[in-house]
């Protein structure tokens, strides 16, 4: 019984392996196809406006994680401010029980 159950789990396993592999290669005859075709070319204006819409996209990415950074660290310095006033008053009791 476990010997069919193996032998059907390797057999359902080895088509869904062909399949996808198959599909794959329709991809890259399709792309070879079209290749070189007229429509498959881009101007130089189209180039210069990818290319600055590439580094807009860079920039705004810079900018957030920036801001992200300045939040990190304004969280770390209210953590730090708050830990501190903890240690003043931990040492406060700590002198006032020594009285």
């Amino acid at each position: 019984m476990k010997k069919i159950i193996i032998l059907t789990a390797s057999v359902l396993t080895l088509s869904t392996l062909l399949t996808a592999c198959g599909g794959s290669g329709a991809n890259t005859r399709s792309m070879n196809a079209s290749r070189g075709a007229a429509g498959s070319h881009v101007s130089s204006a189209q180039a210069q406006q990818y290319a600055r819409q590439q580094q807009l996209e860079s920039n705004e990415v810079r900018l957030e994680n920036m801001k992200r950074r300045q939040n990190t660290d304004a969280i770390r310095e209210g953590a730090s401010a708050v830990n501190s006033a903890a240690g003043a008053l931990h040492s406060l009791d700590s002198l006032r029980s020594l009285f």
